[in-house]
């Protein structure tokens, strides 16, 4: 890779390194109230409090899954 193009790949680097940390907590506070809502509805419809609370566990996509799965794939 030439100097130049070194140059001017690092403020990009720099830039995703400091907004990586904010995009991860947005989403995990978004997937925090979606599971909060998701559940919220579950036991407007009838559903057993106890139920409710296992099926919103199984709400998708945790942000430690995705962290787990991109460590594995280096």
């Amino acid at each position: 890779m030439s100097t130049w193009a070194t140059l001017r790949t690092i403020p990009t680097v720099l830039g995703l390194m400091v907004r990586a940390p904010g995009w991860a907590i947005n989403y995990s506070r978004n997937y925090k109230r979606a599971k909060k809502e998701f559940k919220r509805q579950l036991i407007e419809q009838g559903v057993p409090l106890g139920d409710a609370e296992d099926l919103a566990d199984l709400f998708p996509f945790k942000m430690s899954e995705m962290i787990e799965t991109a460590r594995s794939l280096n």
